[in-house]
């Protein structure tokens, strides 16, 4: 099983961010949300998306037991100026996602 917890933030909290997973879309996760998905066992490509902006990609092994992502908009504090720095030079990094601890 695959948890994804987003945290709450100013940018996009009206919007849901796509999850990928493999090359297909199997869900979405909202603001201060956190979602459970089913993966098989073996290699998976995990990032998330929304419009053309994208997170960074996590390569990952699923066997039995459950892995946790935890995700977030980098657009914070005065970042929030460089929004359209983030939408049209740098669209794969306009969420960021990194594995649990």
């Amino acid at each position: 099983m695959i948890r994804i917890k987003r945290d709450s933030g100013l940018n996009d909290n009206a919007r849901a961010y796509k999850v990928v997973l493999d090359g297909n879309i199997v869900g979405k996760v909202e603001d201060a949300q956190q979602i459970e998905l089913d993966a098989s066992d073996g290699r998976h490509e995990l990032f998330l998306k929304i419009d053309w902006c994208r997170s960074n990609k996590i390569e990952f092994d699923s066997s039995s037991e459950d892995i946790e992502f935890e995700c977030g908009s980098n657009l914070r504090g005065w970042k929030l100026i460089l929004g359209l720095v983030y939408v049209f030079f740098l669209p794969h990094k306009y969420i960021w996602l990194k594995r649990s601890q």
